[in-house]
């Protein structure tokens, strides 16, 4: 499963403690990259949301600094990535 650490996460230094809740749940890191997308690759991998209003800015905000891109074996590692680190919702605006 593709896990990606936004730029936010990856400034804050949070790269460690989220790999190594990632394997205390079990998961195996299978590839690792630190990366700063570039316009055209977000703008594929985000294509589902091209038609949203928020899409421009997401493109922007992923396209601002470096992510760190992994691939992790595991069963619903998407689903526990998502749920162990999102954000609780805000009633602020903020960026996707």
């Amino acid at each position: 499963s593709f896990i990606a650490i936004k730029p936010d996460g990856v400034q804050r230094g949070l790269i460690g403690p989220i790999i190594s809740r990632f394997e205390a749940r079990g998961y195996k890191l299978a590839a690792i990259k630190l990366m700063t997308a570039s316009q055209e690759h977000l703008e594929k991998h985000y294509e589902d949301l091209s038609s949203k209003p928020f899409f421009p800015g997401l493109i922007k905000y992923m396209g601002s600094g470096p992510i760190c891109a992994m691939v992790w074996e595991g069963r619903d590692a998407v689903k526990t990535g998502r749920g162990t680190f999102s954000a609780p919702p805000s009633p602020l605006p903020h960026p996707p």
